[in-house]
């Protein structure tokens, strides 16, 4: 009997100082981010997260901080495509990216900072 392959439903990733867990899903039901890291520590749920797919894989986004005509700060985590067996993990590397967008009173973007990290991963089956 073959196990049939599903995608994870929750992402461990670690990198330096900064942790950050990504659930497809929740006991409420919407999906999950919780980042620990230079920035504090807070959490999001259902629209406060931005997902996008990408060749890469799927791109999530929250906005860790928004100051009025300064700047907005968000994260932003590439997860890859993994199929998983049922009770299987899979190590990975995924890319973090730290940005920083100056704002003006208008509110559009001035400038753009963009730090990236390469973190140590782990999938784990739904």
């Amino acid at each position: 009997m073959t196990q049939e392959e599903q995608g994870p439903n929750l992402f461990q990733l670690s990198c330096e100082d900064t942790q950050i867990t990504y659930s497809t899903s929740s006991f409420a039901g919407p999906p999950h981010f919780s980042y620990s890291g230079p920035k504090g520590e807070d959490s999001f749920s259902g629209e406060e997260i931005q997902s996008l797919g990408s060749a890469l894989g799927t791109e999530h986004t929250v906005m860790l901080e928004a100051v009025p005509d300064l700047h907005t700060v968000t994260v932003t985590v590439v997860l890859p495509d993994i199929r998983l067996s049922s009770g299987e993990e899979q190590s990975f590397h995924a890319l973090g990216i730290l940005t920083t967008n100056e704002t003006t009173i208008a509110g559009h973007p001035l400038e753009r900072r963009r730090p990236t990290r390469s973190s140590r991963s782990t999938a784990l089956p739904s």
